[in-house]
């Protein structure tokens, strides 16, 4: 996929060079020409493609504590949605600045459309010093179902290979739980990584284990493998208006049951 049939120069610039350079203030320096307005906080809604993404506690108690003490040392970049602005750059201080129960804050409103918002969002998350991997897997998520991204232009995006893309876009299938213990530095990615391949039960039994014993990443690893085997043993056939299912045990098979239940509830 071709940026450049997409994005005005200026952003396509930004875009390209958001590796080597810091995004808010590329942006700031691009629009400095734009006026700063003062723009109530009940007006603002959070970015609709990553508000799933939580932020880590501790991240935004020192973004409230900041605030605390010196203010809001640069406006915040939003756009405007029909009646109202969603935020674009500066989501922890504009959550932050929510919980401090501020009542305006000063902004630049930019004309950014879905696709250039969310290039702007990935480029502005990679940047951080200890970037949220959930907010950049709902990001690439997006791209690639929104707008046809292939996980190759996505790779190119975060420099980095295409299956460490499909690795982060996996972890989007794991229960909110553990997405939120992952932003909270509770999981590693190691760990989310290996787990995000289990269905939702048995990834949240293995993370309370993993809490328990303090599993080793390797160790998390074997074990996953070795409850896929389990998995590939499994069977269900349906004959003659019956279900027949073969597998190790009674515990497998009522797993098995529940899972068909579900699937016929749907």
């Amino acid at each position: 996929m071709k940026n450049e049939t997409i994005l005005n120069k200026d952003l396509k610039n930004l875009i390209e060079r958001f590796q080597d350079t810091d995004v808010i203030p590329a942006i700031e320096q691009n629009y400095a020409r734009e006026r700063v307005e003062h723009v109530e906080l009940n007006l603002i809604d959070d970015n609709q493609f990553i508000k799933k993404a939580k932020i880590s506690e501790k991240n935004l108690k020192e973004y409230e504590e900041n605030i605390q003490e010196n203010g809001l040392l640069r406006p915040l970049i939003i756009r405007k949605i029909k009646d109202r602005y969603e935020i674009v750059i500066g989501r922890r201080l504009f959550i932050a600045c929510k919980k401090l129960k501020l009542h305006d804050i000063p902004v630049i409103i930019e004309n950014f459309n879905d696709e250039e918002t969310l290039l702007i969002l990935l480029a502005d998350t990679l940047e951080q010093r200890s970037y949220n991997i959930i907010e950049v897997a709902y990001l690439l998520s997006y791209l690639k179902n929104n707008f046809k991204y292939k996980n190759k232009d996505l790779a190119k995006l975060i420099r980095s290979s295409e299956s460490q893309v499909s690795n982060i876009l996996q972890l989007l299938n794991l229960p909110k739980e553990i997405l939120r213990d992952i932003v909270n530095n509770k999981l590693s990615y190691g760990h989310a990584k290996a787990i995000s391949r289990l269905n939702n039960e048995e990834a949240i039994k293995l993370t309370s284990e993993i809490y328990q014993k303090n599993l080793s990443v390797r160790e998390v690893e074997e074990k996953v493998t070795n409850l896929s085997k389990k998995i590939e043993n499994r069977r269900v056939f349906y004959r003659n208006k019956k279900i027949t299912i073969y597998c190790a045990s009674i515990k497998e098979r009522d797993f098995l049951l529940k899972e068909i239940i579900k699937l016929i509830n749907k």
